[in-house]
């Protein structure tokens, strides 16, 4: 096998494990959001930390694993289920639903696509170099 398909079949491996990982996510944060207050386990950090880092870090897994499916319907899947999840705190013992907690999460999605996009972009630039060079992808 010649190196320009097993950077292929890398890349392809890549994307398949990080689109399982960024599905795999989408679950947890649904029992973190719904979770009773009672049974939350916190990092310590800001509340909403926690949520920027959780949905930037899903996103960004997700953004990878779908790279061909534009940014901004990933964006607005994520920011329809982090209001759909913060409103369903409202019947949660314990939780409450706050706009603050709604804009960091959304602000975390756009922040993971933004550096999934962006590491997309890098590594097809050094694949470009590559194969203008004849080194293969």
């Amino acid at each position: 096998m010649d190196a320009r398909a097993r950077g292929r079949i890398g890349r392809v491996d890549l994307r398949r494990i990080a689109r399982f990982a960024g599905l795999a996510c989408l679950p947890v944060l649904v029992w973190l959001s719904w979770i009773p207050r009672d049974w939350e386990v916190r990092t310590g950090a800001a509340g909403q930390i926690e949520h920027f880092v959780a949905y930037a870090g899903a996103a960004g897994l997700i953004g990878l694993g779908f790279h061909r499916l534009p940014a901004w319907r990933l964006g607005l899947a994520l920011g329809i289920l982090a209001g759909l999840l913060e409103i369903g705190q409202l019947w949660v013992p314990g939780r409450t639903a706050q706009v603050v907690d709604f804009a960091a999460s959304a602000g975390g999605a756009l922040a993971g696509l933004a550096a999934a996009r962006a590491l997309d972009l890098a590594g097809r630039a050094v694949a470009g170099r590559r194969v203008a060079a004849g080194q293969g992808a």
